[in-house]
């Protein structure tokens, strides 16, 4: 029985191999990288053309040491854009001192570029005029606003006050935002504290009107800028263009090979010529020789109307991975005509996040028919990050890829772990083979004696 369980474990040993950079037939260097723990890259083309399984199962990272770090797949839903504030005109309102801002009739009139503001207060006695303060105009903005950034020059300002900000679009009914907003500065111990933003609940709206709570402690504004809410745009897609090959014996039917197995989600044609218009149906296969499958149906178009080019969006498409496509040309409809069809297969990107242990230079290898899938879900590689949190995580680049092991690492290797089985069962058969021949010998000397 010791021999048996030292040949099992000699199997599992062989079979445990952890893979090396080296065992991968390609490499990208990954650069940017500094002193953070976890950093992001968008998996380029190069790995989709590569790699030995659709669902990626073969890619790793390894730092500089070649030992493989963890890594984490993750879908890029939307991206976050940060405006930059927008500058807006602004115009002083000035009443008597207990005015109230239901008092305050607004005119604003425009002429030759030029823009009036017009306050009549109801009531007003022509007693001494003070600075309310400020109308606001956002009427050429057209976008909403999450706030105001308040300026008032290199000098600053050395007390705080308080401001009320409104929205209307009439200058007649005004909406409350923020009620009781802290504005200015503060100096002490040679410290200076500085408040010059009110945020309030994103709203759109053609006018603000921001008074002061106590006209005492009014504050001289020199600029007033505009806070845009953050905006969450689509990723920008990655495109590949192919050109579609006729296929002689079939009229009317092109095909193409995208070299690599990309997540597709769009087609984009190219027609060969203008005012062309041909329904189209799309069809895929993984196997070069298995049998196509219908993917989805369009109507393709080229045309020029009144001096304007149009053309047919992008078709729309569950992702597929499939790596060769067959594109069928209603010829009822005369073709595409002579030129050639050109076809632009368009993929949202996928982002792969890794722990940047150990020292770099880090490195993305990639293509082994070997290995198995080491991804580890991102809540558990990142324990305090949520999936929906990762756009934090900083974005690096990848460089020029390297051939490593070459085309070698794409063909299956010996399934050690079938092999080992089959090895530890005949191991096992000849020790029992063995024992039984030993104990019959052992009993066959008995008799005899």
């Amino acid at each position: 029985m010791k021999i048996l369980l030292t040949i099992l474990l000699a199997i599992a040993s062989f079979a445990a191999v952890a893979q090396k950079p080296g065992e991968f037939a390609y490499s990208i260097p990954i650069e940017g990288t500094g002193g953070d723990a976890f950093y992001r890259i968008a998996i380029p083309q190069p790995v989709y053309e590569a790699t030995a399984f659709p669902d990626l199962r073969d890619l790793r990272v390894f730092n500089g040491s070649g030992e493989p770090v963890p890594y984490a797949f993750r879908a890029i839903a939307l991206v976050s854009q940060k405006p930059e504030p927008v500058s807006l005109p602004f115009f002083p309102l000035r009443g008597p001192r207990d005015a109230r801002a239901e008092d305050l009739d607004l005119n604003v009139a425009r002429s030759g570029g030029k823009v009036n503001v017009t306050l009549h207060v109801r009531g007003d006695s022509g007693a001494q005029k003070v600075l309310l303060g400020f109308l606001v105009d956002a009427s050429a903005l057209k976008a909403p606003l999450s706030g105001l950034l308040i300026g008032w020059g290199p000098a600053g300002v050395a007390q705080l006050t308080a401001a009320r900000v409104e929205a209307s679009d009439d200058l007649r009914r005004w909406t409350t935002l923020v009620g009781d907003a802290p504005l200015g500065g503060l100096s002490h111990a040679g410290q200076h504290l500085e408040r010059n933003t009110i945020e309030f609940r994103s709203h759109e709206a053609k006018y603000l009107r921001l008074t002061w709570l106590d006209t005492d402690k009014a504050i001289q504004v020199d600029a007033v800028r505009g806070l845009v809410p953050e905006q969450w745009q689509p990723p920008e897609r990655m495109w590949k263009e192919v050109t579609a090959m006729p296929d002689s014996g079939n009229p009317g039917e092109f095909q193409f090979d995208l070299a690599g197995r990309f997540p597709i989600d769009r087609l984009e044609f190219r027609l060969p010529q203008e005012n062309t218009v041909v329904p189209v149906q799309v069809l895929s296969r993984n196997d070069p020789e298995g049998e196509w499958m219908p993917v989805a149906a369009t109507v393709a178009y080229r045309l020029k109307q009144d001096g304007r080019d149009l053309a047919s969006p992008p078709l729309v498409l569950g992702p597929n991975m499939n790596r060769y496509w067959l594109l069928r040309i209603d010829m009822k409809s005369g073709g595409i005509g002579a030129g050639t069809l050109v076809v632009r297969a368009g993929w949202t990107p996928r982002e792969l996040i890794f722990n940047a242990r150990g020292s770099g230079p880090f490195h993305l290898a990639y293509g082994s028919a070997r290995a198995e899938s080491g991804a580890l879900p991102l809540e558990t590689m990142v324990p305090d990050l949520r999936a929906d949190r990762a756009p934090r995580i900083a974005l690096v680049v990848t460089g020029v890829p390297a051939e490593v092991a070459g085309r070698s690492a794409m063909s299956p290797a010996l399934d050690t772990r079938a092999w080992g089985l089959w090895a530890a069962l005949a191991a096992g058969v000849a020790v029992l083979a063995w024992m039984a021949w030993s104990l019959s010998s052992q009993m066959q000397k008995s008799g005899d004696r």
